[in-house]
């Protein structure tokens, strides 16, 4: 008998398992988490219900496919031998739904800590898609042909999110510190945000990010006060093409009828002496809505 999620869970995790050796590939990280929870869940909108390719872990409200094989990607090397790494991406402001990324990411994975963990909020997400999608007309265009390489308001975090994104910010990454604090995440970074915002993050952290991340499709050159400031503290600043909105609502509402996406992360596991990629997944956390 195929395993259900039902109305009786509230909240569920999704874990696609290792994505590396499917067809999935390389893609876009849009693309590999839609269909990654394509080929981990069979939808039947007429019944409300989920049914899970592999498993479900009936205690927890948890939906895992490959876990065995995740497991022997984990385990081939030592752990000293292996570097993890996750992104958590977040639209809404709860340190709730940080706390459990967290505690998903380190049960499924089975490991006591892992070596960094990155923050992607963007609690405007929603309503920046809808514009853009309403505004574009045409084919669409690279930042770069626009001319100059100053960031957009589109691009620039604090511009869009103020004074009240910020404090937010801070609140979610207070609760990534408490990790870092009982040396479950060994290191912590943010993503996308402009030199001020990280410049006032960075002055109030117990745990100061060591990681930048910027996203190079909404700016085709990294700032120059950005790369200052990271430069003057020891930041290692990276680039990515991650979408702010990982999944829209409307696509995970046919993958997962009644439920909405929490939160999402992306967790890499590298073999460190020799750079190789062995494993690559998405974990989701959902809920229904209780009306």
């Amino acid at each position: 008998m195929i395993a259900t999620i039902t109305k009786k869970y509230q909240n569920v995790v999704i874990s696609t398992g290792n994505i590396i050796n499917t067809e999935l590939g390389q893609r876009k990280s849009n693309e590999e988490l839609y269909d990654g929870l394509q080929i981990t869940l069979h939808s039947d909108p007429s019944e409300e219900r989920v049914v899970a390719e592999v498993q479900i872990d009936e205690q927890h409200g948890r939906v895992q496919r490959a876990t065995q094989e995740l497991n022997s990607r984990l385990t081939e090397n030592g752990r000293n031998e292996i570097s993890i790494g996750a992104k958590i991406f977040l639209n809404r402001n709860s340190t709730d739904c940080v706390k459990q990324a967290v505690e998903a990411l380190l049960n499924i994975l089975n490991v006591t800590h892992v070596d960094n963990v990155v923050l992607a909020y963007h609690p405007n997400a929603s309503a920046v898609a809808s514009a853009t999608a309403a505004a574009t007309t045409g084919p669409a265009k690279s930042p770069c042909s626009e001319g100059g390489s100053a960031p957009s308001s589109a691009s620039n975090w604090s511009l869009r999110n103020g004074a009240n994104g910020l404090a937010e910010l801070k609140e979610l990454y207070q609760t990534l510190e408490q990790y870092a604090l009982k040396q479950q995440i060994t290191q912590l970074g943010i993503a996308d945000l402009d030199a001020a915002a990280l410049e006032k993050l960075h002055t109030t952290a117990q745990v100061a990010p060591t990681i930048a991340q910027v996203n190079l499709s909404t700016c085709c050159v990294v700032p120059p006060e950005l790369q200052e400031f990271c430069t003057a503290h020891d930041i290692q600043l990276n680039t990515h093409s991650d979408p702010e909105l990982l999944l829209p609502e409307e696509q995970f509402a046919g993958l997962a009828p009644g439920y909405t996406i929490d939160w999402s992360l992306r967790y890499q596991v590298h073999v460190r002496c020799r750079g190789v990629l062995t494993a690559k997944g998405y974990i989701v956390g959902a809920s229904r809505s209780s009306a």
